[in-house]
């Protein structure tokens, strides 16, 4: 991200003083605009293999369980091994290879992509199938951390948001498409294919990279060094304790929606597909509503979003009952909840512009644990009280959070200035 994007923080922040003096990687992006586009399409892309990867097994647990001969439990930790390793190793593997060019470091994340979806598709024990997943998980988390910041190196700074939800567009799109169509092609041909499908999504974004992808020499310190000092910066710690609070709560609820779909609305559990869709469809439109919004009120998007996400949470709650209510809040949490990580990821960019990919690890490590955490709170409610209490507990975790960025969080919540304007 360029250097010149800067933000109102607090006394003790770190980013360098507003100067009139134009950055000119800010007005000059490298290579042509129509390459740097599709660059941004091929960094999407990878968001949306990746995030299709990772959620690939929950589809398919019974076939895999099966055909590798353990529990359900054990084909389970297929997806949280995968994301507790992710949250794990985002931040210290970004800061050790910050001196590495982007284009080639992002080569090489497509490469260990791909020889681990094949090898998981080549395999037949749970050792070498969970060997293979992880693999992956190591460059899940750096993909995660470099990609937003890659995408708005590309492209004019006016355009930096626009690019941050054409990529994270990515997310929405696997929930409408990839992971459904993943699981199909499992179910009808076997788990092992749907493996060599993803790892085949990963030569398209490799080749994206090596055709499109413009040399991008590394701006980080390239050293632990860096971590030490985004930690220092105490509106990151905030906007980091934020994204930690929201998708607990999201993943809380999430994770057993389907049950909730089934035992207190009444939902056919043919039918809860086709909503999961409909989730997924309104987040596409959540998403790129935001890339219009949050450029220009991002802290107000963050506070309305996880404020309106409480109140739906509220609502299943007290209305779990009604079949068109619930559908109704299903829609408009999957507009709020697309919305987030666009203003999440852009006011974690701002705060350390100096250090954006360190910064960004931060967040991709506080996202990853909160699927984990979420998932695990979510499951021990719903044993001993049903699903229904999930959904008013991540209410709280909402609330939490919005409050959390009333409160603390006006450093880097608002659109960047430039002196003079």
């Amino acid at each position: 991200m360029s250097t010149s994007v800067t933000s109102v923080t607090s006394p003790s922040s770190t980013t360098p003083p507003v100067t009139d003096r134009p950055d000119p990687e800010a007005t000059a992006p490298p290579g042509s605009p129509w390459r740097s586009w599709l660059a941004v399409i091929g960094l999407a892309l990878g968001v949306f293999s990746f995030v299709t990867t990772e959620t690939l097994p929950i589809g398919l647990l019974p076939s895999i369980a099966e055909g590798t001969k353990v529990s359900l439990g054990s084909a389970g930790f297929l997806v949280t091994g995968f994301a507790v390793l992710a949250a794990v190793t985002a931040a210290p593997l970004t800061a050790l290879t910050g001196r590495v060019d982007r284009k080639w470091l992002l080569v090489g994340l497509m490469v260990l992509y791909v020889a681990g979806n094949f090898m998981a598709a080549a395999v037949s024990g749970y050792a070498l199938l969970l060997t293979a997943r992880l693999i992956v998980a190591l460059a899940h988390g750096v993909f995660w951390s470099i990609a937003v910041s890659i995408a708005v190196r590309l492209v004019p700074e006016r355009h930096a948001v626009r690019a941050t939800s054409v990529v994270l567009g990515g997310i929405s799109l696997a929930s409408v498409a990839g992971t459904p169509l993943g699981t199909a092609v499992g179910q009808s041909a076997g788990w092992h294919a749907a493996f060599v499908c993803v790892g085949f999504l990963g030569f398209l974004v490799l080749a994206a990279s090596l055709l499109f992808m413009p040399a991008l020499p590394a701006k980080g310190s390239g050293s632990l060094a860096a971590l030490r000092h985004v930690l220092r910066h105490r509106a990151l710690r905030v906007a980091v304790g934020v994204t930690a609070l929201i998708m607990s709560g999201h993943f809380l609820a999430f994770t057993y929606v389907a049950p909730f779909l089934e035992e207190v609305t009444g939902v056919r559990p043919s039918l809860v597909g086709a909503l999961l869709l409909v989730f997924g469809a309104a987040g596409l439109a959540g998403n790129f509503a935001a890339g219009a919004v949050v450029g220009r009120a991002l802290r107000a998007s963050i506070i309305g979003c996880t404020g309106l996400l409480a109140v739906v949470m509220g609502v299943m709650y007290a209305g779990g009952a009604s079949g068109p209510l619930v559908i109704t809040m299903l829609v408009c949490w999957g507009v709020l909840y697309a919305a987030l990580p666009v203003a999440l990821q852009t006011w974690v960019m701002r705060l350390v512009p100096e250090e954006s990919e360190a910064a960004s690890s931060l967040y991709v490590a506080a996202f990853n644990g909160a699927i984990g955490v979420g998932s695990f709170i979510g499951g021990l409610i719903i044993d001993s009280n049903g699903p229904r209490l999930a959904m008013i507990v991540a209410g709280a975790f909402a609330l939490a959070a919005m409050l959390t960025t009333a409160v603390f969080g006006r450093a880097g919540g608002e659109a960047p200035r430039r002196a003079g304007s």
